[in-house]
C-alpha cells in the first residue's frame, strides 16, 4: 500500500495550535506528515553559520511535533536541512521525499511555521501541489496597562455598589440645603446666640 505524504515545512514560529491542526488533518486523512524544519544559514562569507536561535527554534518545532505526534495514531519523519535558500531546498525536497502534497498555514495576522513573506512565495509559485490551512486569527491580546485599569475601574465599581447597598436611595431631585452664617459663628471664642 503506497502512503499518502504531506511535506509540513518550517522556518520560523513555533505554532502549537498550527502544528495541532496539521497533525489532526494528516490523522484524519491517513497520511504520512513530513515535518521539515529549514535553518537559514547566511551566504554572506563572513558568515559563521546558522544563529543560535534559528538553530533551537528549529530543534522545538521537531520536538513539538514528535510530541503532538505521540499521542495519536500517525506515522511521521523527521528533516533538518541547512539552507541558504529555503524555497529551493522546499522545491527539491518536496519532489525527492516523494511527498504528495505540502501544508501551508495562515492565521492572519501572525506568521505561522513560515515568515509571511515565504508563505506569499510558495502561494505564488508552488513548487507542487499544496493544502493551505487557514487557523482562525487570535484574539488581539491587551497591554499590562490596560488590562490593570480595567480590573482598577471593575474593583471601584464593586466598592461604589456595596456602598450603595446600605445607604437609603438618595432623592435625584433633591436640593442640597445652604444656610447662612452669621459673622459670631465664623469667628472662634465668640459666644452664638
Amino acid at each position: 500500500m503506497n502512503t499518502r505524504r504531506w511535506l509540513l515545512p518550517f522556518t520560523h514560529g513555533v505554532d502549537m495550535q498550527a502544528i495541532d491542526s496539521v497533525v489532526s488533518l494528516a490523522e484524519s486523512a491517513g497520511t504520512m506528515l513530513v515535518a521539515l524544519s529549514l535553518v537559514s544559514v547566511p551566504e554572506a562569507r563572513r558568515s559563521r553559520g546558522a544563529r543560535l536561535e534559528d538553530i533551537q527554534q528549529s530543534k522545538d518545532f521537531l520536538e513539538a511535533v514528535k510530541w503532538k505526534v505521540s499521542r495519536r495514531q500517525i506515522l511521521v519523519e523527521y528533516h533538518e536541512v541547512f539552507t541558504e535558500d529555503a524555497f529551493e531546498s522546499i522545491a527539491t525536497l518536496v519532489h525527492d521525499l516523494s511527498c504528495d502534497n505540502m501544508i501551508l498555514v495562515s492565521n492572519g495576522k501572525y506568521d505561522a511555521l513560515l515568515h509571511g513573506y515565504e508563505l506569499k512565495h510558495m502561494l505564488v509559485e508552488p513548487p507542487g501541489s499544496f493544502i493551505l490551512l487557514r487557523l482562525p486569527t487570535p484574539p488581539e491580546r491587551s497591554h499590562l496597562g490596560a488590562r490593570f485599569l480595567s480590573w482598577l475601574r471593575q474593583r471601584l465599581r464593586q466598592q461604589d455598589e456595596s456602598r450603595q447597598v446600605g445607604e437609603p436611595e438618595a432623592d435625584d431631585h433633591a436640593q442640597p440645603e445652604w444656610r447662612s452664617l452669621s459673622e459670631s459663628e465664623l469667628v472662634p471664642g465668640k459666644e452664638r446666640s
